[in-house]
């Protein structure tokens, strides 16, 4: 159980943004070119913040994190207009949050180049409750521009709600699933079938955790059109300009 003055160290700590910004690249299969980088937080190990981010969506304190980060990386991509895209993660939990649309559309609207450099990776931590406000939110942020993506697809139960309430731009498959894919044919199975929604959903596939260049063939083998993971590159610093 995390105490209240634990959550409280944590609002205090995104408010003076106490914590550390890491990026981790996302290539494209078809060139091994950079697409965008995974912006990731990291809260120092002397913090006692270990293992907050899950407790911090039951109470509702995640929004403060997801706003922050959203408004580093508007920051970051109006200060550097021809680096390279953003992906942001954005919590379900924070969706059912009063008042969470309209500071996020705020923090959105001081955006000055193209929407598109942006994307938002929903995460599976959280069983969004009131999956279809949360569907009809990013419907309107995909309207705006900013590509949507559905995080560890296939790590939780609750994916196939995912699938059939969001229209998104990517899946991201969770890495283990992908492990378990390369070593066992039942899960390969289950990720080619889910590989075979490319066209008919219009979406691509990131896989993640890819540790080694055995991996990187595979799942550019099986068609995955980007991939992320330590063989790929490492998260490191985020460095004022990326």
């Amino acid at each position: 159980m995390i105490d209240i003055t634990t959550f409280q160290g944590f609002r205090t700590h995104v408010s003076e943004e106490m914590f550390t910004v890491m990026r981790q690249p996302i290539i494209d299969l078809s060139t091994d070119q950079v697409l965008h980088y995974e912006w990731l937080v990291r809260f120092d190990s002397t913090s006692g913040l270990a293992g907050i981010l899950r407790p911090a969506e039951i109470s509702g304190a995640i929004k403060d994190l997801d706003l922050s980060m959203l408004a580093r990386a508007v920051l970051q991509l109006n200060e550097n207009a021809d680096g390279p895209g953003i992906a942001v993660n954005l919590s379900g939990a924070s969706m059912g949050e009063a008042g969470f649309e309209h500071a996020l559309n705020a923090c959105l609207s001081a955006l000055t180049g193209p929407p598109s450099k942006l994307t938002i990776e929903l995460t599976e931590t959280w069983d969004i409750r009131e999956l279809d406000a949360a569907s009809a939110l990013l419907a309107r942020l995909r309207r705006r521009g900013h590509p949507i993506c559905l995080d560890d697809v296939g790590a939780g139960a609750a994916s196939i709600r995912y699938l059939r309430a969001i229209a998104a731009d990517w899946l991201k498959i969770d890495g283990d699933f992908v492990v378990a894919a390369f070593e066992q044919s039942r899960d390969l199975a289950i990720l080619k079938s889910l590989l075979t929604l490319k066209k008919s959903l219009g979406v691509k596939f990131i896989a993640e955790g890819v540790e080694t260049a055995e991996l990187l063939e595979f799942v550019r083998d099986l068609g995955f059109d980007a991939a992320q993971g330590y063989y790929i590159g490492k998260p490191e610093l985020k460095s004022d300009a990326s």
